[in-house]
């Protein structure tokens, strides 16, 4: 296996924009030279964990809005000897490393699976029968530009499976979404003072935009260290919102009943910031973002996420780029270590 150099996240974030973009264009070339064609018209299981498994969430929704049969597993759900619950398995692990998501490719045959992956020189792209590349991009520890390309890349395929053009909208979108952070950056520095003060924040969003809020929590959780939580509104509304008080902070992420949200959260005094492409009146800080489909939507979201992060632990005094565990089981270096069980 290659040694790979990394970015700092913050370094991370700030190249994001020109190498996400560039990325896109190799990608949609790709897609429109034919290289998913053979998956057009299956169901489809889009499996990965950690990150990978929030990038899934607003695809998957996406492909099922569109009538296409589409599931997302953790990859440990999925039992070594189960039946097959799609005709293609579409594993995603942007170093290509992770030990569950090969087992979970490997439950299928070769011509079923296919992976999305940045490292081009992994297990997980030896063992798929189909491989959409990143493009072997320079990441950062706490992933920014691998995680965004790979919004990018199932992005992309779900539109490629519904049958639209997969250029739409996507050329230069890494480009908004740093001139939306721009423009939002001193509510979101002012924000990042009250979820350093309380110590932990909820990250809410309506089904369509869950990858951001999943993937909000994570780094929330993996930089700054912070207790941080995310879920869809309405399961939100069924008892988890009851915590809310003195050492929380509420993240949503939707339109009109997100505000209302927020208004039902402002019983317990709690900041709440609104990330919406609607006009909603709510108390909260409130951001406006493009209107968009849902999946290139998460894109600008997630890079409105990066930020506060940033300024979140500027606040609380936090460095970015502290580990905080060793991993022992979760990363092999070849297919054999997981057929073997060694790893």
């Amino acid at each position: 296996m290659a040694q790979h150099e990394w970015l700092s996240f913050d370094q991370g974030v700030a190249d994001q924009a020109a190498v996400v973009d560039a990325a896109t264009q190799t990608l949609i070339e790709w897609f429109e030279a034919g290289g998913a064609d053979a998956l057009v018209g299956r169901s489809v299981v889009i499996a990965g964990i950690g990150a990978s498994h929030a990038a899934a969430a607003t695809p998957v929704y996406a492909l099922r809005s569109d009538g296409i049969r589409a599931y997302r597993s953790s990859c440990a759900d999925i039992p070594d000897d189960g039946v097959a619950l799609a005709d293609v398995y579409v594993a995603v692990s942007q170093g290509g490393r992770s030990r569950e998501t090969i087992q979970a490719l490997l439950t299928v045959p070769a011509e079923q699976r296919v992976a999305v992956v940045n490292d081009s020189d992994s297990p997980l792209a030896d063992t798929a029968g189909t491989v959409i590349g990143l493009g072997d991009l320079v990441d950062s520890h706490m992933s920014s530009i691998g995680f965004s390309a790979t919004v990018v890349a199932l992005g992309l395929l779900a539109d490629r499976l519904a049958g639209r053009p997969t250029h739409q909208g996507w050329t230069g979108l890494a480009a908004r979404a740093a001139a939306v952070v721009d423009d939002a950056d001193e509510q979101l520095r002012a924000f990042a003072a009250e979820i350093a003060l309380r110590g932990t924040v909820d990250i809410v969003s309506r089904a369509a935009d869950l990858t951001a809020a999943e993937q909000g929590a994570l780094l929330f959780r993996e930089g700054p260290g912070l207790p941080a939580m995310a879920m869809d509104t309405r399961s939100y509304l069924h008892g988890p919102m009851d915590c809310a008080g003195p050492a929380t902070s509420h993240v949503l992420f939707g339109g009109a009943r997100e505000g209302l949200l927020a208004e039902q959260l402002a019983e317990k005094d709690v900041p709440v910031l609104l990330v919406t492409d609607e006009d909603v009146d709510a108390p909260a800080t409130v951001v406006r973002i493009p209107v968009l489909p849902p999946t290139q939507r998460v894109l600008v979201e997630v890079a409105l996420l990066q930020r506060l992060v940033q300024h979140t632990a500027a606040a609380a005094g936090k460095d970015l780029e502290a580990r905080a565990f060793t991993r022992y089981d979760t990363k092999v270096d070849s297919v054999q270590q997981v057929v073997d069980g060694t790893v």
